[in-house]
């Protein structure tokens, strides 16, 4: 009886120990217990009279421990936690399994959307120390100045380092974020103008080719996007949209993300990562960059491309990338230059097709644009860079299809934050879904319909506060390569509307499109049939 009482003396000691916020290093916890255990066996060995007895008193010590530590872990979660006062489901307030399960599933975003209208709250507790928070003066409070980065950006484990994107550590973002700024500077970007045309070029004429039969958008888009990642970055002719590349990348690319999403969501396992054997498809993934990465090596510094900035040095600290974080960073830019510019491309042509009438006015703007001439050349990223109603119809695009649904993550300041009425601690994780946010009805009017004219002269009421709008994020972690994507998202949009009329093919099914939807942070859709139908320019008035 002294002993187990001893035990359950030790497990509520234990929990106290861990219970602080924030949590305490997931290895340190287990270094701890195993150590304890072998103290144990140890000393059951010089006071027991044989094996059997050890292993009878460790059994019996453990389960007793762990029934304790796990009983009273529950009730103060639920209870005593400092995050008590927050509304959200019972179950999330136990165990980060849950949100993991609905970032199996690929419904996270949904998920939480569903939460806060069935809460009624700006605030809701989705993890034992964690809360989505869904309210534009929040965006400031939370991802102002060098925030604390949340404990879901240890995924960069995954790939044997961290990147500019996973870091915690400001000592080694901001010299980081130094160097990838440089490859993104106009001067830089202007260098980058004509090869993006040329691979848009491309992508017109093959689509002229299919002489209006149906295409599988997310294919053509994803084949585009990757040839243009490819050559932007490394200097490589990848050829997807030649039909002679490895057209492996982006299913490899989909499936890292959805286990690395999962994994990202639980914490304990996350910070394991290292110590745990590597997945084929997750290896077979970072190999593929890493191989790129040491294609573009070998060619030398005379390419001018966005690893050409990557290899050299931080202007200001002169700090370089190692070789692994080199790899860490190929295998960024892999997923963040292509899949999401992708999926925003083809969720844009979708709402080109589901709407005649924007399709017909943005067509007329650039039609305005090409009437001097009557000749396409006129469609560049400079001439087409201040159209207002292609400006509006990306605007809306990003706002209702963002390719990042679930929105940044992030850590409260140690002295905490005030959301309306709500006091979050300090050292909290915190989810802001992009999703949530930007169809708030609050900041939104209609904010699930697709109307363009929201960021015009004409429907201005439809945008109650802009600060709700942060399609690349926030902050000093926003989208380093914002410019460059907007430039290729408005050349593809209006090289194609001016081109073709776009319809619905007949294999198309919406219903199916939706439901095959997952948010796996970034977004995985589903095949889009389409058919682009030649317009006959010389008909339309100059």
């Amino acid at each position: 009886m002294a002993e187990t009482f001893t035990t359950m003396m030790a497990a509520i000691a234990y929990q106290v120990l861990l219970s602080p916020i924030p949590e305490p290093s997931t290895i340190k916890v287990i270094s701890i217990y195993f150590s304890s255990n072998c103290v144990l066996f140890l000393y059951l060995t010089f006071t027991s009279t044989g094996i059997f007895e050890v292993i009878i008193h460790l059994f019996t010590s453990n389960a007793t421990f762990l029934l304790t530590a796990i009983i009273l872990t529950a009730f103060r979660r639920l209870y005593f936690s400092p995050l008590s006062h927050i509304p959200g489901p019972a179950r999330f307030a136990l165990t980060k399994l849950f949100i993991a399960n609905e970032y199996r599933l690929g419904r996270t975003s949904h998920t939480i959307e569903a939460l806060h209208k069935q809460y009624k709250s700006d605030v809701v507790r989705i993890g034992p120390n964690e809360v989505s928070i869904i309210n534009a003066d929040a965006v400031t409070k939370v991802f102002s100045g060098k925030y604390p980065r949340g404990t879901f950006y240890e995924i960069g484990a995954i790939n044997g380092e961290v990147n500019v994107n996973t870091t915690r550590d400001y000592g080694k973002h901001t010299p980081w974020r130094r160097i990838w700024e440089k490859g993104f500077v106009s001067s830089a970007i202007r260098e980058y103008n004509t090869r993006v045309e040329i691979h848009v070029d491309k992508m017109i004429q093959i689509l002229l080719k299919t002489d209006g039969k149906e295409v599988n958008v997310s294919k053509a888009m994803d084949d585009l996007t990757f040839d243009i990642m490819a050559g932007l970055s490394f200097s490589k002719h990848a050829g997807l949209q030649d039909g002679i590349g490895d057209n492996s990348y982006m299913s490899y690319v989909h499936k890292y993300m959805s286990f690395g999403v999962i994994i990202a969501s639980l914490r304990n396992v996350a910070q394991l990562l290292f110590y745990m054997p590597e997945m084929s498809d997750i290896r077979t993934f970072r190999e593929k960059g890493e191989r790129m990465l040491m294609e573009r090596q070998e060619r030398g510094s005379n390419y001018r491309d966005i690893f050409s900035y990557l290899l050299s040095a931080d202007p200001d600290g002169g700090e370089k990338f190692t070789q692994k974080e080199l790899n860490s960073n190929a295998n960024l830019i892999i997923i963040a230059g292509s899949d999401t510019t992708s999926s925003t491309l083809t969720q844009a042509l979708r709402a080109l097709a589901k709407e005649p009438r924007i399709l017909s006015k943005l067509q007329k703007e650039i039609d305005e644009l090409c009437s001097v001439t009557g000749k396409d050349k006129e469609i560049t990223i400079d001439s087409i860079r201040n159209l207002e109603y292609l400006n509006a119809v990306l605007d809306e695009v990003l706002r209702l299809y963002n390719p990042i649904p679930s929105g940044p993550h992030a850590m409260t300041y140690t002295q905490g934050i005030e959301v309306g009425d709500i006091h979050i601690p300090g050292n909290v994780q915190v989810e802001m879904s992009h999703l949530v946010l930007m169809t708030d009805e609050r900041y939104f009017p209609q904010g699930k319909s697709f109307i363009p004219e929201r960021w015009t002269r004409e429907r201005p009421e439809l945008v109650r506060d802009r600060r709700a709008y942060i399609p690349f994020g926030y902050g000093v972690h926003s989208c380093v390569g914002k410019p460059l994507a907007l430039h290729e998202l408005r050349l593809v949009i209006a090289r194609i509307v001016r081109t073709f009329d776009i319809q619905f093919g007949h294999s198309h099914d919406d219903v199916l499109f939706e439901r095959e939807w997952k948010d796996y942070m970034a977004v995985e859709i589903g095949n889009l049939w389409v058919r682009f139908l030649p317009r006959r320019l010389e008909d339309i008035a100059a």
